[in-house]
């Protein structure tokens, strides 16, 4: 007897504005979307297993469909993707839990943050991967494409109803107190429509707009694919504009203050990051050899961006502005950091993929995390959010800040595994429940 998924789908990924400096320091970055899962149904985040020369896609109809025309890597599992996914996540948990145990207005504590907050940009990267590596020679359309946005609303919607009704509750109640049941229910819906009730929710609002917006994704790759250079160097143009005025532009009224208000939660501000993922898939092969060629030059290239960072951050210190303010995670230097970051954590998930042993105990922590990934990311904040009120006044950062990420993920992960296997499965974690199946063993490999 084992455990398997009857379908499994995922969103590693993993914040509120920053327009306070308290939403900064606790701006996450979270899971991200697309699972593909192997013949026996095991399921692992972002990416396609072979399978006997086929592929499967849980969740979708397009369960065969190749994507070697834009990749020119097959329908194989993209191995580097599922460090790239752990690492990014577990520093998710770090950005939160620096966030509430280091000094708000310290410079040190902020200067960590801010080279952790690639985390966000880091998921939109994979998102964006995830999504060209799976659609990309055979777009979803017509019935298809509707079985795809209804999947994903199921896996993704109904967590965020969920997630937001349970980290609203407060709110909720307290409308309810002083404006009746009426007024309770307008407070929920404003929370779930502004991905405010909690600072982590924000990526599932984002996620279910790039679902949305898969077509023309799909589309933008697929017509540059000759000029995709220009059209990353044309986003990251647009990514610094929308940056300049979200981090340094005076405060409007109407359409653009509310655009102002709420770009945390809009699919234009990461736009960029989505398209590098895209691209990324639609040159696999080519990023590769890259990344083979100059092992050297990587950390080399990390290490500047991390310079840039801190100097970026230094200067507008020095220019008056708070640490909060200088670590913002819309501060446009990020694009310069997290594109350097993602370079980096491919390079260690490439040097993970040539020395990999198909089932040994790395290789199925890995694959665990990918299984637990999103769960964790909608839990983790209910530990974090209680360790931080204790931890920090009985004992100092960073001691403090390693203890809350540890004690988080632990008991995130107990949590969510426990949960795979009730009813609540769907609501809580964002993944069918697990069922139990009397079928031969799943082989021992990740999918």
């Amino acid at each position: 007897m084992t455990l398997t998924p009857t379908a499994d789908l995922t969103h590693t990924g993993l914040a509120a504005t920053e327009v306070t400096d308290q939403a900064s320091r606790h701006a996450p970055t979270s899971p991200e979307t697309d699972e593909v899962a192997d013949a026996n149904g095991a399921g692992a985040l972002g990416g396609a297993v072979e399978a006997g020369g086929a592929v499967e896609i849980s969740g979708t109809a397009e369960a065969s469909a190749p994507v070697a025309t834009l990749t020119g890597a097959g329908r194989r599992h993209v191995y580097e993707i599922d460090v790239v996914r752990v690492l990014t996540f577990v520093a998710v948990i770090g950005v939160h839990a620096t966030g509430g145990t280091i000094d708000g207005s310290g410079y040190v504590g902020n200067a960590v943050l801010n080279l952790l907050h690639f985390t966000r940009e880091a998921f939109f990267v994979l998102t964006g991967f995830v999504l060209v590596h799976s659609y990309a020679d055979r777009p979803p359309r017509g019935p298809r494409l509707r079985s795809f946005w209804a999947r994903r609303l199921l896996l993704v919607g109904v967590p965020y109803a969920a997630w937001t009704a349970v980290y609203g509750a407060a709110a909720v109640g307290s409308r309810t107190r002083d404006d009746g049941v009426l007024g309770g229910v307008r407070q929920y819906f404003g929370l779930l429509f502004s991905g405010n009730a909690h600072y982590h929710l924000y990526f599932l609002l984002v996620s279910l707009q790039i679902y949305l917006a898969l077509p023309v994704l799909l589309a933008l790759v697929r017509r540059a694919r000759h000029h995709l250079a220009l059209l990353l160097a044309g986003s990251a143009a647009l990514e610094a504009a929308i940056l300049v005025a979200i981090q340094y532009g005076p405060p409007r009224d109407g359409v653009l203050g509310w655009l102002q208000e709420y770009c945390h939660v809009l699919l234009p501000t990461y736009l960029f990051w989505v398209l590098l993922g895209g691209v990324a898939a639609a040159r696999l092969d080519r990023i590769r050899g890259w990344v083979d060629r100059h092992r050297r030059l990587v950390p080399a290239i990390v290490l500047a961006g991390a310079v840039a960072a801190q100097l970026w951050y230094a200067v507008s210190i020095h220019h008056g502005r708070s640490p909060a303010f200088a670590a913002s995670v819309f501060q446009p230097i990020m694009i310069v950091w997290g594109t350097a970051v993602v370079v980096g954590l491919f390079a260690a998930g490439r040097w993970w993929a040539a020395r990999r042993t198909q089932g040994s105990r790395t290789d199925r922590l890995l694959r665990l995390g990918s299984e637990l990934s999103f769960g964790v990311y909608l839990v983790h904040p209910l530990f974090v959010d209680s360790l931080v009120k204790v931890l920090p006044d009985r004992i100092p950062a960073p001691l403090s800040t390693l203890l809350v990420v540890a004690a988080a993920l632990a008991g995130s992960a107990v949590l969510v595994w426990l949960a795979r296997r009730t009813p609540l499965s769907l609501p809580v974690t964002g993944r069918p429940r697990l069922r139990r199946a009397a079928t031969r063993p799943a082989p021992a490999g990740p999918a």
